[in-house]
């Protein structure tokens, strides 16, 4: 199963995170809250897949839709 999260930040600096499912909610979910133009800046991120108790995320590049 993929670990996605929608990272969304308020132009007052606050942080709001989102856990989704699949890639199609976090793509939904990113578009919504671009619309609703609260966010100054919103990603998405996936856990990379690891061994061991060290984990990364990594951004997802939208760039190439």
């Amino acid at each position: 199963m993929r670990s996605l999260v929608v990272v969304a930040t308020t132009r007052g600096g606050a942080v709001n995170r989102f856990e989704k499912r699949s890639l199609i909610e976090a793509r939904n979910l990113k578009d919504f809250l671009d619309l609703t133009g609260e966010y100054e800046t919103i990603s998405l991120y996936e856990l990379d897949r690891s061994v061991g108790p060290m984990r990364q995320w990594s951004e997802l590049d939208e760039t190439g839709r």
